[in-house]
């Protein structure tokens, strides 16, 4: 059992910074301009701690829970993981995949950073029996793969500073020196940049903003140390990607020392709280991508509004699930990454959706894509929002990559006591959806509705609309056909707009034997088998209706168009498409069809067949005129 109480002096002044010298005595310690709180660390209360002022007290587990907030087994995993204090080995069910060592300059152990899944890292050093002591009590830490760092400086080498141990391994199996220092981003000491005295240093940064405040930290740390400093910025690099990442798309040591000549040396900045770009300077970020090309940036913010009843969840159901299986939407290239959409208005329909676009669209069953069947408040405190981006890296962790896009749909259901006709209450929403953001690295798309008079936009505050990288906006008319206008996108392209229909899929029968139906979303310039513009296919008794219509077409015994030296044949008007040689009757048509998937006549079948033809001819795979059918 650990003994807490024999570290209360270090773990108060980790938590409450330095004691007051004036009031403090060798067996207590008195923190705070008054010393009102008083922690022992002798005699017979030793391990213990009263605030004087709240008149409450209690023992070290109860003092982490004071100042971090949380439980006392919160408090525990937070000493053992942080100080190194009350473990003896890890627990739960993580499992082992690397260790680290860090030697010192002579290559004798010091202490090892261990790896393990689900992702997590500890800290050991040898206990000198053979085992390991999980705490570095003790011990000074070193950066990674001393020996070897101090070889390679006294070669005159350019060596690199990475985030991790991962990293420096595999830009030394490339032959190139790196190094890191324990603990990753953020845990960078000044003393680490003495070993570079007179050195020329690369710093590569992780591609995310922890990693490139962490580059600045180590960069002032070998201002004035170092000959030469260097950040580099890898190209074409995902979002929290690394320069493992980078090597294994396929990049070289040469193609990395190239990006390393042609960067410039670092220089201070001025030390402000707010991030600067300095002119000439523009390219050295990372360059923006897009989820959805042209339309929705990696990592931004939208929206799609429209009136009620006009296909806004059936199409972003659709962009979210192409975008969770890298298919083009409406010709548009994106990129494939996990979704976590947020069904405000229930669960049932939603599941009838998703598995009418996985029977319709030929959806795989293993693609990342995951729907939360209930709102989230994100007005009324932080909990709805602390709540879903727990829910989200979840998701992640399980799908094995990111989660790209989180879809709110609808924005009124996530707006708990709020005015949508407020500004400030809209702003309240922007925060949350930009925490969202923030923590998870997800584009966040709100689906919202317009109000009474649709002409003047999404309905409420406009301060949405302000704050959006891209609005896009759904219109249907009174014929069935669906628009999407693009209203607004900051860094795309033109203003375009879509069209589409909604096209009914049959999901199976109830109890009482009637059809389960759901629709897809189907653009009005589809083409069967046309990959480049929908990426969409027949579903599986469509495709067996054309194959029908394609074997009557090659029997001499039931096709032939009358008059085909004339153009024209019986009951069509004009004559034929230039192109088609062959037709038969529509009825002869349905017979076949229903014969070879071994349906019934009656209803049920006639509204079956009248789907399943409608179909095929909304997507121009077939022609119909005068009673008689050819493929288009």
């Amino acid at each position: 059992m650990t003994d807490y109480a024999a570290h209360i002096a270090e773990v108060a002044k980790r938590l409450l910074g330095e004691p007051n010298k004036a009031l403090s005595k060798d067996r207590e310690l008195r923190f705070g301009s008054r010393g009102s709180l008083s922690v022992k660390v002798g005699g017979p209360h030793a391990g213990t701690w009263h605030d004087h002022e709240s008149d409450n007290g209690g023992g070290v587990l109860d003092l982490v829970v004071r100042e971090r907030g949380g439980d006392r087994k919160a408090a525990a995993d937070w000493l053992a993981k942080e100080m190194g204090i009350g473990t003896d080995e890890p627990r739960g069910r993580s499992r082992e995949v690397a260790a680290y060592p860090y030697h010192d300059e002579a290559g004798a152990l010091l202490f090892e950073v261990v790896r393990f899944e689900p992702k997590d890292f500890r800290q050991r050093r040898p206990d000198g029996r053979g085992g390991y002591v999980w705490n570095l009590k003790g011990v000074s830490p070193v950066l990674y793969r001393v020996p070897e760092l101090l070889e390679a400086l006294a070669n005159e080498r350019t060596v690199f500073i990475v985030e991790g141990e991962k990293d420096a391994d595999h830009l030394w199996r490339i032959n190139l020196p790196a190094t890191c220092n324990p603990g990753g981003a953020g845990k960078w000491r000044a003393d680490y940049a003495e070993i570079f005295k007179g050195a020329d240093v690369v710093i590569i940064p992780d591609n995310d903003e922890p990693g490139r405040q962490h580059a600045e930290t180590v960069a002032r740390s070998l201002d004035g140390v170092a000959a030469r400093v260097r950040v580099l910025d890898l190209v074409n690099l995902p979002r929290k990607g690394d320069v493992s990442d980078w090597l294994d798309s396929g990049a070289s040591a040469d193609d990395l020392f190239r990006l390393v000549e042609t960067a410039q040396d670092w220089r201070r900045q001025a030390a402000t709280h707010l991030p600067l770009v300095w002119f000439g300077e523009e390219d050295n970020g990372p360059s923006l991508s897009w989820l959805v090309k042209g339309l929705l940036v990696d990592g931004g913010l939208s929206t799609l509004y429209g009136p009620p009843g006009t296909s806004k969840t059936f199409l972003a159901v659709d962009m979210a699930l192409h975008i969770a299986h890298g298919r083009e939407w409406f010709g548009l290239k994106t990129r494939r990454t996990g979704v976590v959409y947020v069904s405000g208005e229930g669960g049932p329909g939603m599941r009838r959706r998703m598995k009418a676009w996985r029977q319709e669209r030929d959806g795989d069953p293993t693609a990342p894509f995951a729907m939360v069947p209930q709102s989230v408040n994100l007005f009324d405190d932080d909990s709805g929002a602390d709540l879903l981006i727990s829910d989200i890296l979840e998701c992640r962790a399980r799908s094995g990559g990111e989660i790209g896009l989180v879809v709110l749909d609808t924005l009124s259901r996530m707006i708990g006591s709020g005015d949508e006709d407020r500004a400030r209450d809209m702003n309240v929403i922007v925060q949350r959806a930009e925490k969202i953001q923030r923590e998870t690295g997800a584009h966040v798309l709100l689906v919202h509705h317009t109000g009474k008079d649709k002409d003047r936009g999404m309905r409420g505050s406009n301060a949405l609309l302000g704050a959006v990288d891209a609005a896009l906006e759904v219109a249907r008319f009174e014929t069935g056909l669906c628009e999407l206008k693009v209203a607004k996108v900051k860094d795309g392209g033109d203003l375009i707009s879509f069209k589409y229909e909604l096209s009914q899929a049959v999901l199976g029968e109830d109890a009482d034997g009637d059809e389960i139906t759901s629709c897809v979303i189907a653009p009005a310039d589809a083409r069967q088998g046309s990959e480049g513009s929908s990426g969409y296919k027949l579903g599986d008794k469509e495709e067996m209706a054309r194959r029908c219509l394609a074997d009557l077409l090659a029997d001499p015994t039931v096709t032939g168009v009358t008059g085909r030296d004339t153009g024209k044949c019986h009951g069509v008007t004009g004559g034929f498409p230039p192109h088609v040689t062959a037709s038969v009757t529509v009825d002869a048509w349905r017979d076949a069809t229903r014969d070879r998937l071994g349906e019934d006549p009656g209803d049920k079948w006639r509204k079956q067949w009248e789907r399943m033809k409608n179909k095929l001819l909304r997507l121009n795979v077939v022609g119909i005129q005068g009673g008689l059918a050819w493929l288009a």
